[in-house]
This record gives C-alpha cells, structure tokens and sequence, in this order.
C-alpha cells in the first residue's frame, strides 16, 4: 500500500510543472516601410608583396697593369733548380725527376701570388648596381557585409538587418514571431 502512494503523490508533484512550461508560438507576415538604411562593413588587412628593381652608383676600383711574371719561365727554373737539387741530394734514379716536378710546381706558385700581390689600386670607377627588392605592401579592404534597416511596424519603429540593400521609403514584408507562455 506504501508504495501505491508514493506514486500517486509523484505524478500530482509533476502535472503542474508540466502545464507551466507549455507555450503558444504565432507566425504571421506584415507589412512595414523603410525609415533610412545603415550600411554594416567589416574590414581585414590585405598584405601584398611589391617587388621593386632598385639601382645605386657604386665604386669600383681599377687596378694597374704591373708587369707580369711569366708562369711557364718559372715552372722552367723551378724545374732545372729542383733536379739539380734532387740529383745532388741523392744518387738514386729518378731523384731528378721527382725534384724537377716538385721544383716546376713551386717555381709556379710563386709566379702566381707574384702576379696577385703586383696589382695596386689607381682609381675608381663608378657602375650601376641594381637588384630586386621586395617588401610587404599593408593594405586595408573594408567590404559591405549587410544593412541595418529602420522600419516602421504597425506605428511602432524596429530595426531588422537584411543582406539585401532597400532604399528609404520602401514597403517591405516582415515575418512577426510572438510566443505567449504561462510565468
């Protein structure tokens, strides 16, 4: 018998909660004019690469002509020089060769940082220089994301946003939300 009551006091407890939540919703269209129009933007920051050709006057200096050490004449010397060497250190065969080669590649060497070291700066010239730059160019895009439209309504003023633009003065059919519900 307990437990018979239990449940008719539980289902009393919740009949009235549900007939308190429970709710009328109308949808009906009027028809309302166009006050004056807003126009609603967004903007972003466009970056853009440029690339710029960019030219300067260097100098750029000129080097005298000196004289230049011939390089064959010093391998020559180089070599009678090292198979001498190599022929007097040594009576084994082939001793004159090797030093006569090893005598050509240093007579060689020589020359050339001879040659290198002679040269001496006279002057300048001037030349143009120019290379491509590129920078980053900010650029900021505003664009139109709707209109905020004011609107008068059965003699009351509302505001509605619309993707589509309307000039003021126009008749325009709203769709009208009403929701009746018990506090």
């Amino acid at each position: 018998m307990k437990i018979f009551r239990t449940c008719i006091i539980a289902a009393a407890l919740a009949t009235p909660l549900s007939v308190m939540a429970a709710s009328t919703t109308s949808i009906d269209t009027v028809t309302g004019r166009v006050n004056y129009v807003d126009t609603i933007t967004s903007s972003y920051v466009q970056q853009t690469p440029i690339t710029e050709r960019v030219c300067r006057s260097q100098d750029v200096p000129i080097y005298s002509q000196a004289e230049q050490t011939d390089e064959l004449g010093s391998m020559i010397v180089g070599g009678l020089i090292g198979s001498a060497v190599g022929n007097g250190l040594t009576s084994k065969d082939g001793a004159g060769t090797v030093g006569a080669v090893a005598g050509a590649l240093i007579g060689r060497d020589a020359a050339k940082k001879q040659n290198s070291n002679s040269q001496r700066i006279i002057g300048y010239r001037q030349e143009n220089i120019c290379e491509n730059i590129t920078t980053i160019r900010d650029e900021r895009i505003e664009t139109i994301s709707g209109y905020r439209l004011n609107v008068t309504v059965e003699g009351k003023k509302v505001t509605v946003d619309s993707p589509t633009p309307y000039n003021s003065g126009d008749l325009i059919v709203l769709t009208r939300k009403t929701t009746y519900s018990l506090r």
